[in-house]
C-alpha cells in the first residue's frame, strides 16, 4: 500500500511503499528508490520511521479513500508531551480543534484542523498554564476550555475569552457539555450552567475525596436531553439528581476508583464511566435500574470516546482502539494506531475517528 505525503505550501510530494520485504520511495513524482530489507518486520519499522521524519518536517498525510482503521489523515502539531491531548470536534463537521503547549510553556495555541489537515484557525492564550478540557458549542460558537482548574470560554469568531470560574486553588476540576447545558466546578460548587440564556440551572457543593492522598475526586456529566446529571465526588459511588425536581439517587460503584471521565448514551439509557487507579476500566450503568450492566467488559482502557450521532464507542489500550457498538456489547473491529508511544486521545467526527497521540500526532481514522 502507498503512502503518500504532501506539503502544499512549496508544492511538494514524497511516497512511500512496502512491497513484502522492499520498500520504495519517490519525492515528487520523480525516479523511485528502492530499499530490500532482510524481513517484511524490518521493512515495516523502516517505513514507520521514514513516514514520521516526514511528519515532523511538516508534510501531510491526506487519503480520504482509505479503509476501515486506516489513517486518512495524519498531521504533527509538536512534540514535548505535557499530559494533556485535548479534542473538540465540530458537530456535523470532520473538523476539529485541538491544542498545543509550544516550547516550555511559552505560550499555548489552538488550532482549527480539516479533513485535509489545513489549520483553518489559530488562537494563541498566554503560558504557563495548560487546557485539560476542550468541548465546542456551536449554539455559542464558543470553546470552553478546562484551563489549569479555571472554566472559560474562547469566542471563535473574534478570539475573546470570557472567565466562567475564578482560578481553583485546589486541583479539582471538571467540565462536560451537552447541548448548551455544561457542568463545571466552581468552589466549591458543582454547577451546572445554560450558556444560550446565562442561567445556572442548579448547584451542589461538594466535598472531593483526595484519593490516596494525592488526587481529589471529581468528575461529572450533563445527559443529552439535559435532565440528568451525574457526578463523582466519592470514589466509591456515583450520584445521579433529577434536575428539574432536584431529586438524588446514589449507586455504589461496581469497584472503588478513581473515575476520570464520564459520558452518558446518546439515547440516554447508559452512563459511561473511566476509571484509573483502583481499576482502569470502563464502567457501564444501566440507568433505568442503576445498576452496572452485566457482561460490559472491555478490559483496561487509557482513554474512550462515544458516538454522538451513532451507536459506537471506542476505546484505546496498548497501542489499539478497539470499538464497541453500544447496544449488542458487541466488538465491531479494531485497528492500531499509528505515531504513539503510550497514550492518546479519541473523538468521534461525522465520520471518522480522531485521535491525538503523545508524539505529537493528530489524525483521523477511516471507520468503513
Amino acid at each position: 500500500m502507498e503512502t503518500i505525503l504532501t506539503d502544499k505550501q512549496n508544492q511538494k510530494t514524497w511516497s512511500i511503499q512496502q512491497i513484502g520485504n522492499r520498500v520504495i520511495t519517490a519525492s515528487n513524482g520523480g525516479k523511485a528508490k528502492e530499499k530490500v530489507f532482510e524481513e517484511p518486520e524490518q521493512a515495516a519499522k523502516h517505513v514507520q520511521k521514514e513516514t514520521w521524519s516526514r511528519l515532523k518536517k511538516g508534510l501531510v498525510l491526506n487519503n480520504p479513500k482509505a479503509g476501515a482503521g486506516r489513517p486518512v489523515l495524519h498531521r504533527y502539531i509538536g512534540g514535548g508531551y505535557t499530559g494533556s491531548m485535548p479534542l473538540a470536534p465540530v458537530n456535523g463537521t470532520n473538523t476539529f480543534y485541538c491544542s498545543y503547549v509550544v516550547n516550555q510553556f511559552e505560550k499555548e495555541e489552538i488550532y482549527l484542523i480539516d479533513e485535509q489537515g489545513e489549520i483553518r484557525s489559530t488562537y494563541e492564550l498566554p503560558g504557563e498554564r495548560m487546557i485539560y478540557e476542550l468541548s465546542y458549542c456551536p449554539a455559542k460558537n464558543e470553546l470552553l476550555m478546562n484551563r489549569d482548574h479555571q472554566i472559560a470560554g474562547l469566542c471563535v469568531s473574534n478570539g475573546e475569552i470570557r472567565e466562567y470560574t475564578a482560578h481553583m486553588k485546589i486541583p479539582a476540576s471538571t467540565l462536560s457539555l451537552s447541548g448548551t447545558l455544561a457542568v463545571w466546578h466552581d468552589h466549591p460548587n458543582l454547577v451546572v450552567y445554560d450558556l444560550e440564556t446565562n442561567v445556572v440551572r442548579y448547584t451542589r457543593k461538594v466535598n472531593c475525596e483526595l484519593y490516596g492522598g494525592h488526587s481529589p475526586q471529581l468528575c461529572a456529566a450533563v445527559s443529552h436531553d439535559g435532565s440528568l446529571l451525574a457526578f463523582c465526588e466519592q470514589s466509591g459511588e456515583v450520584v445521579f439528581v433529577d434536575l428539574a425536581m432536584g431529586l438524588e439517587r446514589t449507586i455504589a460503584k461496581a469497584k472503588s476508583a478513581m473515575t476520570a471521565g464520564m459520558a452518558f448514551s446518546p439515547d440516554g439509557r447508559f452512563l459511561f464511566t473511566q476509571e484509573e487507579y483502583g481499576s482502569w476500566a470502563l464502567e457501564c450503568y444501566v440507568l433505568e435500574s442503576l445498576t452496572s450492566r452485566e457482561k460490559w467488559k472491555t478490559g483496561e482502557i487509557k482513554s474512550y470516546a462515544i458516538q454522538e450521532n451513532g451507536n459506537l464507542i471506542a476505546v484505546y489500550y496498548n497501542g489499539k482502539v478497539q470499538l464497541y457498538d453500544i447496544e449488542t456489547m458487541r466488538r465491531t473491529f479494531s485497528f492500531e494506531v499509528e505515531h504513539v508511544v503510550k497514550n492518546c486521545n479519541l473523538a468521534f467526527t461525522k465520520d471518522y475517528l480522531a485521535v491525538y497521540t503523545d508524539y505529537g500526532c493528530v489524525s483521523l481514522y477511516a471507520l468503513r
